[in-house]
């Protein structure tokens, strides 16, 4: 697993744990309060493309541009 995967499965292991569990917990008067939902949205939306990117990179992808003779 790349690092780019690693962190996108870290994020969304994030947000699973929020939806299941709650944005914060308190216990023995204190809270523990998580990371915020939107904020690991959009990391989840770069680290997405991170490894989009990383995959195309991989499989030697390239623009196709034709140059057309006149």
């Amino acid at each position: 697993m790349t690092e780019a995967q690693q962190r996108l499965a870290d994020v969304r292991a994030a947000i699973k744990d929020i939806l299941e569990k709650g944005q914060s917990v308190r216990k023995d008067g204190r809270e523990l309060r998580r990371a915020d939902l939107d904020s690991l949205r959009a990391l989840e939306t770069q680290y997405g493309r991170d490894v989009a990117a990383e995959q195309l990179a991989r499989r030697g992808a390239r623009n196709r541009i034709g140059y057309l003779r006149i």
